[in-house]
C-alpha cells in the first residue's frame, strides 16, 4: 500500500478541505471540470473570484488546500478583507489525493519563504506532522494533538486540478440560515447540489481550533462540532 495513504488511514484523515466564497459554488457545479486551479480558469477564461490574487508560493496551478480542517488564520484575513460579498463555504474533498504522486504539501503557509517549505512525497507529507512546525509562529505538537490534523494549521496541501464533483464529498457553511440561502441562490440559477450540508462554526473562528496558549480544540484532541442540515439542521455528525 501507498506510504501516504497507510498514512492517512493511522491518523484518521478523513478529507481535504478548500474555502472559496460561496458565489463560485455555482461556477464549480455548473462545470463539468468541477474545482479547478486560477491559471486553469484563467487559461479558458472562465469566471472565477480567486481567493488569493498574489500567490506568493507560486504555484497558481494548484489548488490550495488543508487536511481536515481549513486554514483559519488565513481563512479569517481573507474574510475581513471582502467589503461585499460576506459568504463562503468550505468544501470537502475526498482524502485519496493525498496520495496522488503530484500533489505538494507544506508544513506552514505555503506563501512563507516563496514556496521554500514546499515538498512531495512521503517526505513532504510526514512533514506537516513534526513535532515542531517551521512556520511563524512555531507550533509544537504534543501528544494529545488531533492525529488526523497537522502541527500546524497553516500547513497546506497543494492538489492537482480538476478536482471533479464526484470528488466533492461535503460543504461546510458557517449558520444554518447560510445553508439555506445558498440552496436558494444555487436553485436560482438552476443547480440542484447532491452534497451533505455541514453546518459548523468553528471552521470560521480564528483561534478556536488551534492558538499559540495551546487550547485550541484540535490541540486538545477534540474535534469540531459539525451538525448535517437536514430537517432544520437537528442532526449532529
Amino acid at each position: 500500500m501507498n506510504l501516504i495513504r497507510q498514512e492517512c488511514a493511522s491518523r484518521g484523515i478523513t478529507r481535504i478541505c478548500h474555502f472559496t466564497q460561496s458565489r463560485n459554488l455555482a461556477h464549480i457545479f455548473d462545470d463539468p471540470l468541477g474545482l479547478c486551479s486560477t491559471r486553469t480558469l484563467q487559461e479558458h477564461d472562465l469566471p472565477h473570484n480567486p481567493t488569493d490574487t498574489e500567490r506568493f508560493d507560486g504555484r497558481n496551478d494548484l489548488i490550495c488546500c488543508s487536511i481536515e480542517y481549513p486554514n483559519t488564520y488565513y481563512f479569517i484575513k481573507v474574510r475581513e478583507r471582502e467589503p461585499l460579498f460576506k459568504d463562503w463555504v468550505v468544501l470537502m474533498i475526498d482524502p485519496s489525493y493525498l496520495w496522488h504522486p503530484e500533489t505538494c504539501f507544506c508544513p506552514c503557509n505555503a506563501a512563507r519563504s516563496c514556496g521554500g517549505y514546499i515538498r512531495t512525497g512521503i517526505e513532504g507529507f510526514l512533514s506537516l506532522y513534526a513535532p515542531i512546525s517551521p512556520g511563524f509562529t512555531a507550533y509544537s505538537r504534543s501528544a494529545r494533538h488531533l492525529p488526523a490534523a497537522p502541527t500546524d494549521i497553516q500547513a497546506e496541501v497543494l492538489l492537482k486540478d480538476p478536482i471533479p464533483l464526484d470528488s466533492i464529498t461535503g460543504i461546510a457553511v458557517h449558520t444554518e440560515d447560510q445553508a439555506h440561502r445558498e440552496i436558494c441562490r444555487l436553485r436560482l440559477q438552476g443547480i440542484t447540489i447532491d452534497k451533505p450540508i455541514y453546518i459548523a462554526p468553528e471552521f470560521f473562528q480564528r483561534s478556536t481550533l488551534q492558538n499559540t496558549y495551546g487550547t485550541g480544540l484540535i490541540q486538545r484532541g477534540v474535534r469540531a462540532t459539525e451538525t448535517l442540515y437536514e430537517n432544520g439542521g437537528l442532526n449532529d455528525q
